[in-house]
C-alpha cells in the first residue's frame, strides 16, 4: 500500500473552462466600457461646471451666496437628536431648451419635521444660462432664497 501525498490532476471539464474564461472576459469588459463611457471626473465637462458655479456663487437673500444660505438653512434645523442633511449637487443639461448653454442644477435638502419619525424635503432647482449668465429659481425653496 503506497500512499502519495502528491494528488494525480484532473481534468476539468472544457465547459467549465469556458464559462470561467467567459466570466474574466465579461469582467474585464464591463470595467473597459464604464471607464470609457462615465468620465472619471464628474465635472469634466467645462460648461456643467461653470453652470455649477454661477448657482453657489450667485448671492442670496440672507447670505453672501446661495451655497451659505442653504449651509444656514441646514445650521438653523440642526436638533440635538436630528441632524439635517443635504444630498449631491446635480448639474443636467437642459434637454427642452434648444440652445446649448442651459443647464438644470438641483439640490436635496433633508429637514427634520416637528415630529420623531417625520422629515422634509426640499428641492432646490435653477435653470442657468451660460450667455449672458443668468441664474433662475425653478422650484418654491430656491425662490425663497434668491432676492
Amino acid at each position: 500500500m503506497v500512499f502519495s501525498l502528491v494528488k494525480p490532476p484532473q481534468s476539468r471539464s472544457r465547459l467549465l473552462v469556458w464559462i470561467e474564461w467567459g466570466a474574466v472576459v465579461l469582467l474585464v469588459g464591463g470595467v473597459a466600457g464604464y471607464l470609457l463611457w462615465k468620465p472619471l471626473d464628474p465635472m469634466g465637462d467645462q460648461q456643467a461646471a461653470q453652470a455649477l458655479a454661477l448657482v453657489q456663487t450667485h448671492p442670496a437673500r440672507s447670505a453672501p451666496s446661495v451655497r451659505q444660505a442653504i449651509d444656514l438653512i441646514m445650521k438653523a434645523n440642526h436638533t440635538a437628536d436630528r441632524s439635517p442633511s443635504i444630498g449631491d449637487w446635480t448639474v443636467r443639461r437642459d434637454e427642452r431648451a434648444n440652445e446649448r448653454n442651459n443647464y438644470r442644477v438641483g439640490v436635496v435638502v433633508r429637514l427634520p419635521g416637528n415630529q420623531k419619525n417625520r422629515w422634509i424635503e426640499w428641492e432646490y432647482l435653477w435653470l442657468v444660462r451660460l450667455s449672458p449668465p443668468t441664474v433662475i429659481p425653478m422650484s418654491r425653496p430656491a425662490v425663497e432664497i434668491m432676492p
